[in-house]
């Protein structure tokens, strides 16, 4: 049986991460009935309890993980969105067909999922990326977070030529045979980590951007606008040090 992994990046997630397990676990019941699912929370050292909720079984949890169906938890000690990503991929690539990645906010249609596995597993793409920037996405967001995106898309056209209209979508899949191949080579470790791997994969591998919809569901206290803007001049080395490694 073909074999996926979802790995969901997590960091003080309490007040969401029950319910992001629960809708995970009930689309993947349905919507990928046909494969063996393995759902990581990948996990920066919270000082939360979110572990603690990942690790308790719910009473309905027998219901939802069926026998091709498993949660698991990764720790990692080190923060970073990337580092999270990349060492839970790093741990499944030898036992999985297909690796993707998830925000904990769900903030990606999970929808578009089983067509970004069907384009992998059908050898039309390598990577697939959902996108909120071409034709039939869908997008509900505050207006300070839209300008900064399609800024930083500008930034990374002009510096990395990556492929692809919105590299930072956090809706993402690639296939084994490639993971093996990018990973060794990606060094970022945090939010950056989706442009490192675009611009690993770009002149290897096929690169799919397929339309999601977005609806941004994020309390607004987790992050400001202004932090967002000072944020630019880190993203914008950032870029510089993807491209000249």
């Amino acid at each position: 049986m073909t074999r996926i992994l979802i790995t969901v990046p997590t960091w003080n997630e309490e007040l969401i991460i029950a319910n992001t397990l629960r809708e995970l676990c009930d689309f993947s019941a349905t919507k990928l009935a046909d494969f063996d699912v393995l759902i990581d929370v990948a996990d920066n050292g919270s000082t939360d309890e979110t572990v603690r909720i990942v690790t308790t079984p719910s009473p309905s949890d027998g219901h939802r993980r069926g026998s091709g169906l498993r949660v698991s938890l990764t720790r990692i000690s080190a923060k970073g969105k990337g580092l999270a990503i990349r060492q839970s991929w790093e741990a499944h690539v030898a036992d999985c067909d297909v690796l993707l990645f998830t925000d904990a906010d769900l903030a990606a249609d999970l929808n578009v999922i089983p067509h970004m596995v069907e384009r992998i597993l059908s050898g039309s793409a390598d990577v697939v990326v959902g996108s909120r920037f071409v034709g039939g996405a869908a997008v509900e967001r505050r207006w300070h977070r839209e300008m900064a995106s399609r800024l930083f898309r500008l930034f990374q056209h002009v510096i990395l030529g990556l492929p692809v209209q919105d590299a930072q979508c956090g809706l993402k899949a690639i296939s084994a045979n490639a993971a093996k191949e990018i990973l060794p080579l990606c060094r970022e470790t945090g939010w950056l980590f989706d442009s490192e791997l675009l611009y690993r994969a770009k002149k290897r591998f096929r690169i799919l951007e397929i339309p999601v919809a977005w609806v941004e569901h994020r309390d607004p206290s987790r992050r400001s606008a202004i932090r967002l803007f000072r944020d630019g001049w880190g993203f914008v080395t950032g870029l510089l040090r993807i491209r000249f490694y």
